[in-house]
């Protein structure tokens, strides 16, 4: 997925947006979707402009523009979902990491879960917050297009939830070397048939 089809995928849901209304959407810690820098956000959107996928609704006199999606831009975020292969691989930082705790003394290793369990309970708290409120924040909650958002916020929820649970099994895991692995981490290893 490029840029581009995160920003048509995000003016298309019917309202004009800027550049700075964008960014915070990409930084936005429960939008897990997709991430970009400010001036990775700009330039796209320069370059949306010039092949047409976008027009500007309105430029204030400070430099302050709004976009919308026009029909070009549509057509290309349709084609774009049902003719490109998603892109499956994660470059997850934070995996990463967890996957190589073992390198550091016990008292690191802690200190790096510590870390991640509190971004983990923070996004989860967030998460419920959001999806708590989700119809005094929304004009028209019942739309295709938030109900398509909620489903994924109650997805990523979950996945934190799992998340959380996991650490704590890593955790584990990594305190009690002699304990065999799968009394450790429930659902580890299938069951054979």
């Amino acid at each position: 997925m490029a840029l581009r089809h995160a920003i048509l995928a995000a003016l298309s849901r019917g309202r004009p947006r800027t550049g700075y209304d964008l960014n915070a959407s990409f930084n936005d810690v429960n939008d897990r979707a997709w991430h970009a820098s400010p001036s990775q956000v700009y330039s796209e959107l320069a370059k949306m402009e010039g092949l047409g996928l976008i027009d500007i609704t309105e430029r204030t006199e400070r430099g302050r523009t709004s976009y919308v999606i026009n029909d070009q831009g549509l057509d290309e975020l349709r084609r774009w979902l049902l003719h490109d292969q998603p892109d499956h691989g994660i470059r997850d930082d934070a995996s990463l990491r967890l996957l190589n705790l073992w390198v550091l003394d016990p008292g690191d290793a802690d200190r790096l879960l510590d870390t991640e369990v509190a971004f983990q309970r923070q996004r989860q708290f967030s998460l419920r917050h959001l999806l708590l409120n989700w119809d005094d924040d929304r004009e028209d909650p019942d739309s295709a297009v938030w109900r398509s958002r909620r489903a994924l916020y109650t997805l990523w929820l979950r996945q934190t939830d799992l998340m959380l649970e996991w650490l704590d099994e890593l955790r584990a895991v990594l305190h009690d070397p002699a304990s065999p692995f799968p009394e450790l981490v429930t659902g580890a290893v299938p069951e054979k048939v």
